[in-house]
């Protein structure tokens, strides 16, 4: 009866959402499976076929081997969590489940809570596993490679996820750069403020579309990617002599403190700020779901 929020009444709502939908979680899970194994397998018959060939020395380097093996791992990641960033609304696209839903005794907040948990840390979690057990039987699939030399049977689990996490923190080369610790630090939350932003982004779009969301929300950011480049190549930047030098002058006069540390905190805040916003506008599209959709969600 109350509207506070509840951690025992969020937990019945994700064990409710877990135990109605344990077929799907399962075929997801063995979907996830099967994509990291068939990467494992591939890479190993790809090297085990060009290596029996007699292809040249390049191949034959196991810097490369795990190289292309982690660029292919964390690519299936990153592709799962941003697809799975748009199946927040998977349990409510038919009239049936979002009445079902709707009535559940519970406040707005944890049954979208519920959902936000099960998105992301439910299905890192589960793309964690699937991919460890993929490396296990992996393993078992050693002695059919008889023609790909011992030095290539290598674990690249941990180097995989290595890749991944350089992959989500795109400053990270940035950051090295700088001299101080500080300002690594600060360029490592920074790319992963970034990283956040973009999967909130994901986050809206499966809380407004119903149906693909995943590509009809890819598009819509490619489209505004286009549209934004196409407005900017249309400008015409005619900057004339002295136009910075009140910038310049400007910086040096205060460059105690604009620095990297000052530059990286303020992106860092206002991405922290967008990812906020996104995923409160989430939870405003989350919280107005009806039994009957309206035509014209936009009105």
């Amino acid at each position: 009866t109350n509207r506070y929020f509840s951690f025992s009444r969020l937990g019945l709502v994700m064990k409710r959402d877990f135990m109605e939908n344990w077929k799907t979680n399962l075929y997801l899970f063995l979907g996830v499976f099967f994509a990291f194994l068939g990467v494992y397998l591939l890479q190993m018959y790809d090297y085990s076929d060009s290596i029996h060939g007699g292809v040249l020395d390049a191949y034959q380097t196991v810097e490369r081997y795990v190289s292309h093996h982690t660029a292919a791992f964390a690519g299936v990641t990153l592709f799962m969590l941003v697809y799975f960033a748009t199946e927040t609304m998977r349990n409510m696209r038919t009239k049936e489940q979002r009445l079902s839903y709707l009535m559940l005794p519970a406040t707005k907040l944890e049954k979208f809570v519920s959902r936000a948990l099960y998105v992301t840390v439910g299905m890192f979690s589960m793309i964690l596993l699937s991919s460890l057990l993929a490396e296990a039987v992996h393993w078992a699939f050693m002695p059919f490679f008889d023609e790909l030399p011992d030095k290539f049977k290598v674990c690249v689990w941990l180097d995989a996820w290595g890749k991944i996490f350089d992959d989500l923190n795109p400053f990270k080369a940035t950051a090295k750069l700088l001299v101080n610790k500080n300002a690594f630090v600060l360029g490592g939350i920074m790319g992963g403020t970034v990283a956040l932003w973009w999967h909130s982004l994901y986050i809206l779009g499966g809380n407004y579309f119903g149906k693909y969301a995943f590509f009809k929300t890819t598009g819509i950011i490619i489209l505004v990617a286009i549209l934004l480049a196409m407005g900017i190549s249309h400008i015409d930047f005619d900057f004339g002599p002295g136009t910075f030098e009140w910038l310049d002058e400007f910086m040096r006069n205060n460059e105690d403190w604009l620095n990297e540390n000052f530059v990286a905190g303020v992106i860092t805040f206002i991405f922290l700020c967008f990812t906020a916003f996104n995923w409160w506008l989430s939870y405003e599209l989350f919280t107005r779901q009806q039994v009957v959709k309206p035509k014209f969600r936009l009105l």
